[in-house]
């Protein structure tokens, strides 16, 4: 029997564990590690509200809490099935940990399972957000739509995509 995307609850990477539970407790630490950093200061999304996504009932979004050494440092969303590929609805990390090659395993791990039934993996950064930009295109990610006034007037989004295969 082939492995099935994003079907194990838990899961243990080099610098990282991945847990597919989150309580409200974790939700409402992470909106609020969130919410005080960008994007989400831009575009003005309160904590209150990124716990509400955190914790509402979506059997397609795959939400995992992601610790390191038992610490709580960051979150994944990732929505499957999407566009022939998991699309990350959101990958947000403690200021403390960027930079370490925590993000670029969890986007390796992210590819990994998608290979499994896909050809594609998708993500939508602020146009704004240089730093994210860079991150995801320096991981493969090509840019290929322009999404305008998607998340607040005045703002645009960029629609990025790794394929392969």
């Amino acid at each position: 029997m082939n492995p099935t995307a994003f079907s194990q609850t838990e899961e243990t990477l080099k610098h990282c564990r991945l847990t597919q539970t989150l309580s409200p407790a974790q939700a409402t630490v992470l909106a609020e590690l969130l919410a005080a950093s960008e994007p989400w200061l831009t575009l003005n999304i309160s904590a209150a509200a990124l716990a509400k996504y955190l914790l509402r009932t979506d059997p397609a979004l795959k939400r995992y809490a992601v610790e390191v050494q038992g610490v709580l440092v960051g979150v994944i969303c990732l929505r499957y099935p999407w566009l022939r590929g998991p699309y990350i609805e959101l990958l947000g990390l403690a200021a403390d940990f960027r930079g370490l090659g925590i993000g670029g395993e969890l986007l390796a791990w992210a590819e990994s399972q998608a290979r499994l039934e896909c050809q594609n993996l998708w993500v939508v950064a602020s146009a704004f957000n240089q730093k994210a930009l860079a991150f995801y295109q320096h991981h493969g990610f090509g840019p290929v739509g322009l999404l305008p006034d998607l998340v607040l007037p005045g703002h645009d989004e960029v629609l990025l995509r790794k394929s392969w295969g």
